[in-house]
């Protein structure tokens, strides 16, 4: 489905609120951020991410497409008494250069797209980040999820925000041509059901190279957990981090 991400159930995007800190710390060591540097959160969600690196001391502006989640992200930063940067877009308009440090995409942000919209994303992230800094694109690794792959399967909804207490269920193929996981995800808990379509471009570590290559980033490292594992075929995720030459 065209534009799933629209239509896609705001509840599933959203995990529990608190990012565990050794994730954060190994985002600020795999970006090398000191106090005080600027940070790109894209998407951000409800802030996530944006809220665990500013309590690292780093200056964070999020964009996220969802206005309820920019205005939450808002809320968390004012009761936590921390400076932050929260606005509503399409990462597919961004138009900063060369504002940022670094900039960040977490957990399975990046390939919503066509691939040449992808690209174009893959661009304006690059762009914004000024010489001498640095991208971060976590994926799920295509190489294990292929490995692993199940038709479906279903698990407590306990895992994401707002969806305790029933059940989450998983259909997917896979399509070759395109290279996409095309999935259904229902929620089922009491008397409601909740089902929505989700479209995920999952691109090879050697693709990847390729493609920070054509917008003028260097990959520097590629990791296969959120702490800073070392990449192999088996890893769940893929961190992918570049630097633009100075």
């Amino acid at each position: 489905m065209k534009d799933w991400y629209v239509h896609f159930d705001d509840r599933f995007w959203l995990l529990k609120d608190d990012m565990p800190a050794e994730q954060a710390r190994f985002i600020k060591r795999a970006l090398r951020l000191r106090v005080g540097q600027r940070v790109l959160d894209v998407p951000c969600g409800a802030g996530r991410t944006s809220l665990a690196l500013a309590k690292l001391g780093v200056e964070v502006t999020g964009v996220d497409l969802r206005a309820k989640f920019v205005n939450r992200a808002k809320r968390r930063f004012r009761r936590e008494g921390l400076s932050g940067r929260f606005l509503v877009g399409d990462m597919r308009e961004l138009d900063h250069d060369g504002e940022f440090h670094a900039v960040v995409s977490w957990y399975s942000s990046f390939g919503y797209f066509s691939d040449a919209e992808n690209l174009d994303v893959l661009r304006r992230l690059a762009r914004a980040v000024r010489p001498g800094g640095r991208l971060l694109i976590d994926v799920v690794n295509r190489e294990h999820a292929l490995r692993s792959f199940a038709a479906e399967d279903t698990t407590p909804s306990s895992g994401r925000k707002g969806l305790s207490g029933g059940t989450f269920t998983r259909r997917r193929r896979w399509n070759p041509r395109l290279e996409r996981i095309e999935a259904t995800w229902t929620l089922r808990r009491d008397q409601e059901t909740i089902t929505c379509p989700l479209r995920l471009r999952l691109y090879t570590p050697g693709q990847y190279e390729r493609l920070f290559g054509r917008v003028g980033i260097e990959v520097q490292a590629i990791y296969g957990s959120w702490t800073g594992d070392a990449y192999s075929r088996t890893a769940r995720r893929l961190v992918v981090v570049g630097r633009k030459p100075r």
